[in-house]
């Protein structure tokens, strides 16, 4: 979209700085909002964030545009976090089995890797409707602006799912008041939270390495499959088999739980996800059918991945503070995406770059597998 408005490619990069920026600046704000305001109130409020980021999708002025990114950025914090508290509290409350936790991640997960698939092809459909034409100053609608207008339809029929069937849970045992300071001293008491608990800060940082590296792959996995003088792949389909990699990863973990512990599961994916991107590293653009199967290989870990992480952080996590804190561990993962976005590295570098975060998050990994081990051993320890 930002390519058919005339842009460059250093202004589309700047507009996606602007979004990773700001879910890292604010994102650690809207966490301990959600945790006082409460998470469905927070679920609603990605909902008009992100709607009103697709709205922006319409103008082709340069600031809107930038505006909308904000928001995006602002909506994915939010994303990220309250779906997911409100899911452990209102699990917990309910008095369901804690086993059942890590098979619910897993089926939302599966969910994601189908709904993406469909997205993409109704968004093909859609934007193929009508062309991009403009109806007043600066104002286009059509083309490649259409997806972001289905987006938003599906985002408000989600939002009044949420509002009719949702109760409200808090980051504690009682209704939290909204205030400027409620909010800080969640922020406050988060971090106090990460400098007290090893285990904590560990998973956190964990993650970081992880999504850092994972998102380094979806920048950069079209071109490490295209090759000079060549036709381009079929990338669609590509992508579609990808997520249906990512949903075979989901069954993986399923199987998976039921003969190892999680946190070793996890130390596993990392070590196959570092395993599987040193191939592009090498190989980048030389030979794609070796960097596609590693790609695939990828996404199945990241199926495995996701579940497994939420699992860990719903065991390692206090509830009262909980969205505040899944924000934090963004903080992190922001930088290091930043850094990739604004360093201008080769492809092979990024993937040098991802492999060398997954051995480091493996060896942290590693050092959590050891101090809960250590947990198990005094049931007495938090």
């Amino acid at each position: 979209l930002y390519a058919a408005y005339g842009y460059t490619h250093d202004e589309i990069a700047a507009l996606f700085v602007a979004g990773f920026g700001s879910s890292m600046i604010f994102g650690t704000f809207v966490g301990s909002l959600a945790d006082s305001m409460g998470r469905k109130r927070g679920a609603l409020l990605y909902v008009a964030t992100y709607a009103l980021s697709c709205v922006t999708k319409h103008w082709k002025t340069y600031w809107v545009l930038m505006v909308g990114r904000i928001l995006g950025g602002v909506a994915t914090s939010l994303l990220f976090s309250v779906f997911e508290s409100w899911l452990v509290s209102e699990h917990e409350r309910r008095g369901f089995e804690p086993s059942s936790l890590g098979t619910i991640f897993a089926n939302a997960q599966s969910g994601n890797s189908i709904v993406a698939i469909l997205a993409g092809v109704a968004g093909e459909w859609a934007s193929n409707l009508r062309p991009l034409r403009p109806v007043a100053a600066g104002v286009m609608v059509g083309g490649y602006a259409t997806p972001f207008d289905l987006a938003a339809l599906v985002l408000c029929v989600g939002g009044l799912i949420v509002a009719a069937t949702w109760t409200e849970n808090y980051g504690g045992a009682a209704a939290a008041s909204l205030t400027l300071s409620s909010s800080l001293d969640a922020f406050r008491l988060g971090l106090a939270d990460l400098a007290a608990d090893p285990r904590i800060l560990l998973i956190g940082l964990v993650s970081a390495a992880f999504e850092a590296a994972m998102y380094a792959f979806v920048f950069e996995w079209t071109p490490a499959l295209t090759v000079r003088a060549a036709p381009p792949p079929p990338y669609g389909e590509i992508f579609s088999v990808m997520m249906l990699c990512c949903t075979c990863g989901t069954r993986v973990f399923g199987i998976a739980q039921r003969y190892m512990a999680t946190e070793r599961t996890m130390h596993a994916l990392i070590l196959l996800s570092a395993a599987a991107l040193t191939v592009p590293a090498v190989l980048a653009g030389f030979n794609p059918l070796l960097c596609l199967l590693a790609f695939l290989l990828f996404e199945i870990a990241v199926g495995v991945y996701f579940p497994a992480v939420a699992t860990l952080k719903s065991r390692l996590v206090p509830d009262t503070r909980r969205s505040t804190i899944y924000n934090l561990f963004r903080v992190p993962l922001n930088v290091l995406v930043l850094v990739v976005l604004l360093a201008r590295m080769t492809s092979r570098v990024i993937f040098t770059t991802s492999v060398l975060l997954l051995a480091a998050a493996a060896a942290m990994q590693h050092r959590l597998c050891k101090l809960l081990a250590i947990s198990h051993h005094h049931p007495d320890d938090p």
